[in-house]
């Protein structure tokens, strides 16, 4: 495992792009590991404990699978390089169990006990829980559309709410305990309108439906079913259908899109002409379902244990606010980069790649020593604050002069 993980960190840094089993071996012996491993942080306060408990379990990761870049002093952008490694090539953290928690001066100190896997990720559904947990129980809307009709224009799709690769896909999440939320969530909107916007590919509508629904995510996706052709076998006809599925994931509170996914087809032979196309699509469904639940899982994975884009829209900052801000914000521990989008009429947009939660960046930008912030709004990955303007000095002078 040690060889394969090494391998796969050369060829990352030699710029190859490792899949998405790169750390996994045909045949190769499944391996559960427990590593002993401590996290720091400074602060004494819950914020402190949770950045200290996702360096430790980075530290985890990288010791069980034995990751080493040799070349790391002549890697330009060394952090970049060695989260590449981490995604692709590793293990993930099945189970942990906290050993202590102690402060010594002004610095957390977690010290946690880790079971890491080098299973591959979509057969091991037992680090679901952990991987929800970690990104605090995301609700899930999963929009589908069909087409099992074909026109000279390409495939006509049907807007249902209970189209058969919907219902099998949301039956199964739900075996899984993946939290889906309902049109009775909010009476403004239904799922139609939400299958209307995925057919019109438009993330920004997706998104802000997906919203009225209390949903983190919305999966949308189109099934197209087709007929393939006629077989002849032992003197008797038979007709096969082709289906196929395509996904994506998008976060309702940025509209950025997740993940994108495309499912190899499936085919269905059937002895009658009529009627295949729904058992081409329950078929579809039933073969889907496991591979889109790891997709989604896999997203939120990365973003637990990798890094995740928080958007920042900060009302009241100028461009030489947003210099020290730069310069302050970068040294909070977990935050990789800072960008800044644009600043127009006095509010600034900026995407920052954090390690840790929303709610604990939240805090540390309220901590900033210069540029004072205040919380408006606080969404999974969005924080919506305000520049405290200085207060007026007062002046001896009386009132009126």
């Amino acid at each position: 495992m040690r060889l394969a993980c090494c391998m796969a960190a050369m060829a990352i840094a030699a710029g190859v792009l490792a899949g998405p089993a790169a750390g996994q071996v045909s045949g190769e012996k499944v391996v559960e590991k427990w590593v002993q491993v401590t996290g720091r942080a400074a602060g004494a306060d819950e914020n402190a404990r949770q950045e200290a408990t996702g360096q430790a379990l980075r530290v985890a990761v990288e010791k069980a699978c034995g990751v080493f870049l040799t070349a790391q002093s002549k890697t330009v952008n060394y952090k970049a390089v060695y989260d590449k490694v981490i995604a692709n090539a590793t293990g993930y953290v099945r189970e942990q169990k906290v050993l202590s928690v102690k402060v010594e001066g002004g610095v957390t100190i977690v010290e946690l006990r880790v079971l890491v896997s080098t299973r591959k990720f979509e057969e091991d559904w037992t680090s679901i829980a952990h991987t929800l947990d970690q990104e605090n129980n995301p609700r899930l809307i999963v929009a589908i559309n069909e087409a099992v009709h074909q026109t000279t224009s390409g495939a006509s799709y049907e807007v249902k709410e209970n189209g058969i690769v919907q219902s099998t896909i949301e039956e199964y999440l739900l075996s899984k305990h993946i939290t889906l939320m309902d049109r009775a969530t909010a009476a403004s909107v239904t799922k139609r309108d939400v299958l209307l916007a995925a057919i019109k590919d438009d993330p920004s509508e997706v998104a802000s439906l997906g919203a009225r629904f209390d949903a983190d995510v919305v999966v949308t996706g189109q099934a197209n079913v087709k007929f393939g052709k006629e077989l002849e076998v032992a003197d008797q006809t038979m007709y096969q259908y082709v289906a196929t599925l395509n996904i994506r994931m998008i976060q309702t509170d940025s509209a950025r899109i997740l993940a994108t996914k495309s499912f190899p087809p499936v085919t269905y032979t059937t002895l009658q002409r009529g009627g295949g196309e729904d058992k081409a699509l329950a078929k579809l469904a039933k073969e889907s379902a496991p591979a889109l639940l790891a997709a989604v899982i896999q997203a939120w994975r990365d973003r637990a244990n990798i890094s995740r884009t928080i958007q920042l829209s900060i009302a009241n900052m100028d461009y030489e606010t947003w210099k020290v801000f730069k310069e302050e914000a970068s040294k909070i521990p977990g935050v990789q980069a800072i960008r800044l989008r644009e600043i127009t009429e006095a509010l600034a947009n900026i995407d920052v790649e954090y390690q840790f939660s929303h709610e604990v960046l939240a805090e540390r930008l309220l901590e900033l020593p210069t540029v004072k912030l205040t919380i408006q709004e606080i969404t999974a990955n969005r924080l919506k604050l305000k520049v405290q303007k200085p207060e007026a000095l007062p002046t001896d002078e009386p009132p009126g002069v």
